[in-house]
């Protein structure tokens, strides 16, 4: 009985600690996420929409959380590109999609609509014969290639050769390689999302590539110095601690009362 009793009270405690390490300001709410009324509104399109930049600030005693988006449209085969302003989002979605920087978080096509992150074009464009194919390339022919630089084999990169401008821009902007291409369509037939990785051990696509890092410094520079975004993962931080250390004490008392 007293064993009980005690492990109750660790329980207990636990539970409070926990509550104690999740400070975070209240966040301000949204009835609707911007990315659904964006898909109310283009049912019956093929679209995707791209995380163009996110932000953490203060309104009032509040945190407002942000997103930025690009609506890639395709219509006729042609590449439409609408550059949305901020827009508030809740901040589970926000937590949601913090490693999707510069990747499609909605991707409907051909009726198949997905809200898993993806590397722009994987899901519609690259690996569709509609819209290029895939050639031989040797290292010496693309700085960017993440082979290593004692293996002299080539690699297949895609060649776009979509029908406008906007479509050749936003698939040729970086190269995309189909051993990564075989690497996103495991991760999508298991409903996860593919970051990929390069020889450095980053991440290949998303927040934590260093071709994003190179691209948006704006955004690193901002998420560095931003007092909001340094309350808001202080907090993430300390609640993650603290459920660690409590769910450690929880295993560590309850196998001692089996004995």
């Amino acid at each position: 009985m007293k064993s009980t009793f005690y492990f109750a009270s660790i329980i207990l405690f636990s539970v409070f600690i926990t509550s104690c390490g999740d400070s975070t300001k209240e966040s301000v709410k949204v009835t609707t996420e911007p990315s659904e009324n964006i898909i109310r509104q283009l049912r019956g399109s093929d679209f995707s929409i791209v995380l163009n930049d996110m932000n953490i600030s203060e309104k009032g005693d509040k945190l407002l959380f942000e997103h930025k988006y690009h609506v890639l449209k395709l219509v006729n085969d042609s590449l439409i590109v609408d550059s949305l302003s901020w827009k508030p989002v809740n901040q589970s979605f926000f937590k949601k999609h913090e490693e999707d920087l510069g990747m499609e978080i909605v991707s409907n096509h051909s009726g198949k609509l997905s809200r898993v992150a993806q590397p722009v074009g994987f899901g519609w464009a690259i690996g569709n014969p509609k819209y290029g194919e895939w050639e031989e390339v040797s290292k010496s022919q693309d700085s960017t290639s993440t082979a290593s630089t004692t293996n002299p084999r080539s690699e297949r990169r895609w060649r776009s050769h979509g029908p406008s401008l906007l479509f050749w821009y936003w698939m040729l902007r970086r190269p995309a390689y189909q051993k990564d291409y075989r690497g996103y369509s495991a991760a999508s037939a298991a409903g996860r999302s593919y970051y990929g990785t390069q020889t450095n051990g980053t991440s290949r696509y998303g927040t934590n590539s260093t071709y994003q890092k190179t691209k948006r410094t704006s955004f690193y520079n901002r998420r560095r110095s931003s007092n909001s975004w340094k309350s808001y993962s202080s907090s993430r931080n300390s609640r993650s601690s603290s459920r660690y250390n409590s769910s450690s004490s929880t295993r560590s008392r309850s196998g001692g009362i089996g004995k």
